[in-house]
């Protein structure tokens, strides 16, 4: 774990362990275990002290700390930030991409990087990380092993070490790749109408922001009508739907699977036509 990790799960557990109370401290000692030395709790200790979000408290060999207002404060935006599914998949497409790229054969065993992987001092999760993975491989970022069921391992590709040397975040080096050079277009109006001559091809598919918006808001309300152990992935691909800088056809596929997973929902059947209508429009 490294320091702002710890920093991270310090800040959470004083948080927690005061109940808010700004006056209370708690012995670092608390936050040590076989896994953590007290010597890197007090590292993390300082590091927020700097940062304002707490007094450390030194008397007769006891060592503690208290939250500040600014560490509550701080404490609230990480909890938001834990539960932003967005942000959760950028940061396991970085930390894949890194991780592999460090690799001598670029080469990460994705059951350790579960186990040892953290997102603001809390670990990521399986389902997104083989979402993460199957990103990147849908992306030709990357290669999974095995090929078919759960990947085992992802190995970067040279389009992925590419990404790595770019030095940019992945989803920005994604939107980037997928964004036409300048130059003569082509606009074929969909539903009728002439098109000027040119190079690229862009289409008026009949789906409106306010429509989309629309949308993703009814599907981030039917999460509850998912079964609990893939509610996370759901809400990830409503984030992959709902983001217009994505490769259409990564997005129609997340459509694809957010229909599938509201089934056997009840009284979701104008969504689910709404949803077939932007997957046909994507994918057309």
């Amino acid at each position: 774990m490294t320091t702002e990790d710890l920093a991270c799960v310090l800040l959470m557990g004083l948080s927690d362990r005061t109940q808010r109370d700004t006056y209370a401290s708690v012995a670092l000692t608390e936050f040590a275990d076989d896994d953590v030395r007290v010597e890197q709790v007090e590292e993390a200790a300082r590091l927020l002290e700097k940062r304002g979000h707490v007094s450390v408290l030194e008397t007769l060999g006891w060592i503690g700390a208290s939250v500040t207002f600014e560490g509550l404060r701080e404490a609230d935006r990480i909890t938001a930030e834990r539960a932003n599914h967005g942000a959760r998949l950028s940061h396991a497409l970085d930390q894949l991409v890194e991780q592999a790229f460090a690799a001598p054969d670029a080469t990460v065993r994705l059951q350790t990087f579960v186990a040892t992987t953290l997102f603001l001092g809390e670990h990521l999760g399986v389902a997104v990380v083989l979402r993460a993975a199957r990103y990147l491989h849908d992306h030709g970022l990357a290669v999974l092993t095995p090929a078919a069921g759960q990947p085992e391992t992802l190995t970067l590709t040279s389009a992925g070490e590419d990404c790595a040397l770019s030095g940019t975040k992945v989803r920005k080096y994604v939107s980037d790749q997928n964004t036409p050079v300048a130059g003569p277009t082509f606009t074929q109006i969909v539903h009728g109408g002439t098109a000027a001559q040119g190079y690229h091809v862009t289409q008026n598919v009949g789906v409106q922001p306010d429509q989309l918006a629309d949308l993703v808001r009814e599907l981030r309300g039917l999460v509850q009508q998912v079964p609990e152990q893939a509610r996370e992935e759901f809400l990830e691909d409503v984030e992959v739907l709902e983001d217009t800088e994505q490769d259409p056809q990564v997005r129609s596929r997340a459509g694809h699977r957010i229909m599938t997973a509201l089934n056997a929902a009840p009284g979701v059947q104008a969504v689910v036509e709404t949803l077939g209508q932007v997957i046909g429009a994507l994918s057309g």
